[in-house]
This record gives structure tokens, C-alpha cells and sequence, in this order.
């Protein structure tokens, strides 16, 4: 083993004992919509790339195996629902697959412009070095730049790293290879100066070939930054998932990437260095193992804080639905997403009747019953996983709906009309009933339609609707009115 070897090995050693000797996070904090939501939808498919060790692959019993099955397994075990693989023969064919909505997880992504067409990413949740690989008589690359400018360099094709360095380093002369082997080859036949890949991908592929005359010649400045990737049309589903992420522990987290990350450098060797860096390292160690218990507690406080920070930041706490923060950028994607796929958009202003007079005659406790039981109503009524219900203010609330037409919407909203009519508040000794007026927009919305347009449309339609005599449904008109 080298010196530089020992260094590495060294401190993953260290790393891993004081890391594994501390007690494990506590289980997820899920929101009962979310849960609810899981448990409706049944199951949820994921996609993978079947030839991508020790990141992931398809063993040849068709099992799900590498660093990503080891995050699955512990997702797994927070939801209430069953993660089942989606096959594919490929990464592109997994990506195509989430395009079309035929899997709603991929789990390693790399967001890239052409990808976030269609994709929502979670926060990265595995962060890999990259590096290149040359022969050994080659110089140390320590950026880009040490690359010569008239040097082709091999890369991965398909991945998000060569989106990533077309578009930084137009200069480089890139070709781009199928896998990382084949690049390799061409390295150490002298066709390419080098391959660029993470560390990784690199490492396993020079161990798995038996490669010796080659070297990681240096680390450059960007780092491949790993998400879980899931379809756009589904935030809700994003939302979960980045929960889940936030509580699996840094000491799980590095027992996986012992289990399959192996680092290997090849470089010169300055043993007074080596001194001073085991020197420095071991005070650093044992500042941290005095202090990281503490640590450790004070940041769950802090981030259990902080997850309920978000879910007051976008949820009603008295009904429990989204509230109107959370409400402008989703619809503004629901609008987006209508406009581009063609697909009919359903947005309805729901306003109680007289709200007022409730409170002032039965007294607000029981105005705040009328409120909940009627989000309770629309939860019930309106259960397709499109469905986005808030409280817009008051006793007012929206509706949004994806890819239902207007008679299916009518016979819906008419419906929710009857059951609220003749459903019965009670709080306490006191009990009564209570009505709504609706105005509601359907169809394919025109591409110069904005939220804002959209929301007057429906507000418009609410204004008809009370002075109709309430307790009814209109639809707007296609076009606001011109003294509106």
C-alpha cells in the first residue's frame, strides 16, 4: 500500500468508528395528508441504471443492488407503502421511462436543464468527487485547466457530467463512450489523454479490470451532486421523499459509502506532510468525539424545528390544507404543465355563505368547526392525486385540478354542493348547517394565460355565483369580462 493509500484508509477507519458508536436519528415526521396520500396511491416505482456499479445495477438474478439499494432499504422502511423497481434494460430507457410517467423515482439523478423539463429533484444526497484518469507519466491535474486544450479527454455518455462540462468548458475536446471501460482502454492505448468520471465509477472500474499503468492524476473542482429525481406532475411526492432523505444519519449514510466506495490515489508523496496531517488529524478527532454528542443533539432539535418551521410555512393549521404561500407556485406549475401536455385545468373559488353571520350568531368556535368540517368535505370529495386544495383566506378556498373535463368537474362540484347542504355541524351542544358558492374555470388554458388571469376568472364566477343566490356553482367564461 502507498503512503497516500494509508492516509485514506486511515482516516476512513477513524471516521467510521467514532461515526458507528452513535446512536442512529429518529424515525420521519409525515404530515397525515402525506401519509394519506402514500397510502391512496398504493405503491411507488422506481427506475435505475441496471450497469452502474457501486452506484447501482441489476444483478443477474434481476436484484436491485449498490449504493442506491442500500438508501431504498432504509426509505423503505419509513413509508407505509412497498418501493417496487420498474425494469429496464438501460439508463437512457430508465430515463424515458420516467419521462412517460411509467416510474415515479428515479434514484440517482443529476439535475440538468433538459432533465428539469420533466423532473423535480430532492436535495443531493450523495455528493461523489470527480476526477481524471491518465497514464503515469502524465503531470498532476489540479483543475481543468492543466488539461491541454488541444487533448481529447473521454467522458460517460448519458450522464449529467457531460451535459455539465459541454456547457462550462466548451474548450475541452470531450468523446464520449458508452461506459467508463472503454475509455480506460483508450487512455492506456494513448488515443485519449485522459477520462473524466466521478471517483467512484473510476475507482471500481480500474479495480474490476485489473487496470495498473493507469492513475487518478487529480480531483477537479466539481463534484457529481446525486438526487433522488421524480416526475414533475407529482410535488407532493418530491415533498415526502425530501423528508425522508433529511432523516437518515451522516453515520448511515458513511457505513453505505464504506461498503462500496473505494478511494484510490496514485501521486507523489511528502512524508513530513503526511506527519503533520496525522498529527492535526488526530487533535481534530479527538476535538469532535468530545463534542459531537452535543452536536448531534442540538441539530435534530434544530432540524425537527425546522420541519415544523416548513410544514406551518405551507399548511393551514386549522384545516390542515395548504395554505396560500404554498398555493402560488404550484398553480403557476399546474398551469405551466396544462399549456405544454394540452390537458383541461380546473380552478374553483369556494367561498362559505354567509361566514359572517355564523360567527356572530353561533360564535367563532363554531365558525372555526364549519371550517374544518367542510376542508374535511373537499378531501373526501376531491381524492385525485392531482388534486390541490387550499385555504386561500377567511372562509375562502381553492381548487385545482389537472386533466379532468368540465362535465366530469360539474358533476363533481354539484355533488359536493348536495353533501355539504346536507351535512350536519356539531361542536358541543350546538349544531348546524352550511352552504358554499363556487366559481370555477375548466378547460385547456390559452398560452398567454397567467395565474393571475386564471384566478380572476374564477373570482369573477364566485361574484356571479353569490348573486345568484349562493349556494351553487358557476362556470366562467373563457375571457374575463371587459369591466371586470
Amino acid at each position: 500500500m502507498s503512503a497516500s493509500g494509508f492516509i485514506c484508509s486511515a482516516t476512513v477507519l477513524v471516521l467510521s468508528f467514532v461515526l458507528l458508536s452513535l446512536p442512529a436519528k429518529a424515525g420521519p415526521v409525515l404530515s397525515d395528508q402525506q401519509i394519506t396520500y402514500l397510502k391512496r396511491k398504493g405503491q411507488v416505482t422506481y427506475c435505475i441504471d441496471p450497469d452502474w456499479l457501486p452506484f447501482e445495477a441489476l444483478s443477474e438474478q434481476g436484484k436491485h443492488i449498490g449504493i442506491s439499494a442500500e438508501y431504498i432499504r432504509l426509505l423503505q422502511q419509513m413509508i407505509p407503502v412497498p418501493l417496487l423497481l420498474y425494469p429496464t434494460t438501460d439508463w437512457p430507457s430508465s430515463l424515458q421511462a420516467a419521462k412517460d410517467r411509467r416510474c415515479d423515482l428515479l434514484t440517482l439523478a443529476m439535475p440538468t436543464p433538459s432533465r428539469l423539463e420533466y423532473l423535480l429533484f430532492t436535495k443531493a444526497y450523495l455528493e461523489v468527487p470527480n476526477v481524471v484518469v491518465t497514464t503515469k507519466d502524465k503531470a498532476l491535474i489540479r483543475s481543468v485547466a492543466d488539461i491541454p486544450p488541444s487533448s481529447a479527454v473521454g467522458i460517460r455518455s448519458g450522464f449529467g457530467t457531460l451535459e455539465l462540462y459541454q456547457q462550462r468548458y466548451p474548450q475541452l475536446k470531450l468523446v464520449p463512450f458508452h461506459d467508463y471501460e472503454q475509455g480506460l482502454w483508450q487512455v492506456q492505448a494513448g488515443y485519449l489523454y485522459g477520462m473524466l468520471g466521478n471517483m467512484g465509477s473510476i475507482s471500481y472500474s480500474l479495480q474490476k479490470n485489473a487496470i495498473t499503468n493507469l492513475k487518478i492524476a487529480g480531483r477537479l473542482s466539481e463534484d457529481t451532486l446525486l438526487s433522488l429525481a421524480c416526475r414533475n406532475d407529482d410535488p407532493l411526492l418530491l415533498e415526502i421523499f425530501d423528508t425522508l432523505l433529511l432523516q437518515i444519519s451522516p453515520e448511515q449514510k458513511q457505513q453505505i459509502n464504506n461498503s462500496w466506495l473505494a478511494i484510490r490515489y496514485e501521486q507523489s508523496f511528502n512524508y513530513e506532510l503526511f506527519w503533520q496531517m496525522l498529527l492535526a488529524f488526530a487533535l481534530l478527532i479527538s476535538v469532535v468525539s468530545i463534542s459531537y454528542l452535543k452536536l448531534k443533539k442540538l441539530n435534530q432539535a434544530l432540524l425537527e424545528a425546522n420541519l415544523r418551521l416548513e410544514q406551518l410555512s405551507q399548511h393551514d393549521p386549522l384545516t390542515g390544507l395548504y395554505n396560500r404561500h404554498y398555493f402560488e407556485p404550484r398553480v403557476q406549475q399546474a398551469l405551466a404543465l396544462c399549456q405544454r401536455q394540452q390537458l383541461p385545468l380546473t380552478l374553483a373559488m369556494m367561498d362559505l355563505d354567509h361566514f359572517k353571520d355564523i360567527n356572530d350568531t353561533m360564535g367563532h368556535n363554531f365558525g372555526d368547526q364549519c371550517l374544518k368540517d367542510f376542508a374535511a368535505l373537499c378531501q373526501r370529495q376531491f381524492q385525485r392525486k392531482d388534486d390541490l386544495l387550499v385555504r386561500y383566506g377567511g372562509e375562502e378556498f381553492i381548487l385545482v385540478s389537472v386533466g379532468s373535463d368540465a362535465e366530469t368537474m360539474q358533476q363533481l362540484l354539484e355533488d359536493f354542493l348536495q353533501k355539504l347542504e346536507a351535512h350536519q355541524v356539531r361542536l358541543n351542544h350546538q349544531q348546524g348547517y352550511c352552504t358554499v358558492s363556487i366559481g370555477w374555470y375548466c378547460q385547456i388554458p390559452p398560452a398567454t394565460m397567467d395565474s393571475k388571469q386564471l384566478v380572476e376568472l374564477a373570482d369573477h364566477a364566485l361574484y356571479q355565483a353569490k348573486h345568484s343566490g349562493r349556494n351553487c356553482a358557476v362556470r366562467a367564461a373563457s375571457e374575463a369580462s371587459p369591466d371586470y
